[in-house]
């Protein structure tokens, strides 16, 4: 979770902490896992409305779906889910979605949600971050932009 350096930095950039109602949706999201799930969700507030969106249209589809995980790994989302009573057609209508939100976070600094790009670490550990911010953050400044970051479709391939 970010610090308070995290919070320091979002004042200098100047941008709005996200709000109770959002924080509180993605609380929600642990009444959702399966019941020998770990009760955490694993990513930063920048992916908050992302995981809140995902869940809300997984749950249009099918409204008793179970989450398994939800967390970041190598720098991009992972929501991982478990259908409780689908068609295939509905799994696949669900898979696409996550492939969606997953595509979403790849652009999506998971810090401040704001645009960003896949960054690198000195011990290389991955993390889409916005530069300007990550410049800016004590935790962050020395990350460093990823030359070829890659596609939606590499994304969800790698992690599967």
């Amino acid at each position: 979770m970010p610090t308070n350096g995290h919070h320091r930095t979002m004042m200098i950039m100047n941008i709005k902490p996200i709000s109770k109602e959002l924080q509180l949706r993605v609380e929600n999201l642990k009444n959702k896992m399966t019941p020998d799930s770990y009760k955490y969700i694993g990513v930063d507030e920048g992916w908050y409305l992302i995981v809140a969106d995902c869940d809300k249209d997984l749950t249009a589809i099918n409204p008793d779906y179970q989450i398994l995980q939800i967390k970041e790994k190598f720098g991009g989302l992972r929501y991982y889910i478990k259908p409780i009573n689908a068609t295939p057609e509905q799994v696949e209508a669900m898979n696409k979605v996550i492939r969606r939100y997953e595509g979403i976070a790849s652009r999506t600094c998971e810090a401040t949600g704001l645009p960003g790009v896949l960054m690198k670490s000195v011990g290389g550990w991955l993390k889409t971050l916005n530069p300007e911010y990550a410049a800016a953050s004590l935790h962050y400044a020395k990350y460093e932009v990823v030359n070829k970051p890659p596609s939606d479709e590499e994304w969800s391939d790698g992690i599967r």
